[in-house]
């Protein structure tokens, strides 16, 4: 099994002008989907609302049959999150999530949710660890609960969002390095460490303790680091009908193959050989790449990536 971690909430994606048509969304929930879908059971940990959004939320976790045993629920608000896709089919976020569900999320919450013993993976990131006090319990609960099983992150950073970048970086530093894998795109590289190469870059997260690295990089597709290898994975060449979901749909992905391959701990995936890397970092492109064919987070399932 494989949990993910972190906010639900709900997309509303610009059609014309203003007017916007709703969809469940929040990066770890959209990765939770795309596991699911891909055959591999998961469950989603995080707060969500009794209000109409959060209601469609649940149902749309249990309609992909994630898991909800471990989703703490609350009188507070969901969070919305406006949409504008641009012409090259990127998209603009503005978020409301003052006193929402997922952002107040407290730790004396957390610390009662005992994981499974069939957990093998535990997926967090994006912008709950960028907000508080979600941001402070999450970082918590994973320093203090998690060393038992294999951690993946993914910040998918939202600049404005970040009330300070100093704190960020310490939370990120301190996060990294009980990380085994990292998913993250050239734009949050560039963010994290504005003036180094990314060849530089990259040897700071490695040095951290990071075992699998994937960097994705738009239109040229992926790279794939550990400590021996960097592969170049290409996007997987279908109509791009807009990007959301794309980086998430690619985590969900490349977790999936992880877990089917039995890759579950550092040394399997600080080893993989180029070969390995090859063939996870393309299966994720493909899964992103059908997931961009079609508007909003609409991750494959096993049989369209057949």
């Amino acid at each position: 099994m494989i949990i993910s971690l972190g906010e639900a909430l709900i997309d509303f994606v610009s059609q014309k002008g203003l007017t916007f048509e709703g969809f469940p969304g929040g990066s770890p929930m959209n990765t939770s989907i795309a596991i699911s879908r891909l055959g591999v059971p998961c469950q989603f940990l995080g707060r969500i609302s009794n209000d109409m959004f959060g209601c469609r939320l649940i149902d749309h976790l249990h309609d992909n049959s994630v898991g909800t045993d471990m989703v703490l629920r609350t009188d507070d608000s969901t969070t919305l999150s406006f949409v504008q896709k641009q012409s090259d089919g990127q998209a603009r976020y503005g978020f409301f999530a003052n006193n929402t569900a997922d952002r107040n999320l407290p730790i004396e919450e957390l610390n009662k949710v005992n994981l499974p013993k069939e957990a093998k993976i535990l997926h967090f990131g994006s912008i709950s660890l960028s907000m508080e006090p979600c941001g402070s319990s999450i970082s918590e609960y994973l320093l203090n609960n998690c060393n038992d099983i294999m951690l993946s992150f993914d910040p998918n950073i939202r600049p404005s969002l970040v009330p300070g970048k100093e704190k960020y970086m310490e939370r990120f530093q301190r996060l990294c390095k009980i990380s085994s894998v990292i998913k993250l795109s050239d734009e949050d590289l560039l963010w994290l460490y504005p003036g180094l190469k990314s060849d530089k870059a990259i040897d700071l997260l490695l040095k951290l303790g990071v075992s699998l690295i994937a960097l994705t990089t738009g239109k040229t597709g992926a790279l794939l680091i550990n400590k021996n290898n960097r592969i170049s994975s290409p996007l997987f060449d279908l109509p791009v009908a807009d990007t959301i979901g794309a980086g998430d749909t690619f985590h969900g992905a490349m977790l999936s193959f992880i877990y089917k391959q039995n890759w579950m701990d550092r040394n399997s995936l600080s080893t993989l050989n180029k070969e390995q890397l090859q063939t996870l970092g393309d299966y994720a492109n493909k899964a992103a790449g059908i997931n961009c064919s079609r508007s909003g987070a609409n991750p494959p399932t096993e049989l369209e990536m057949e």
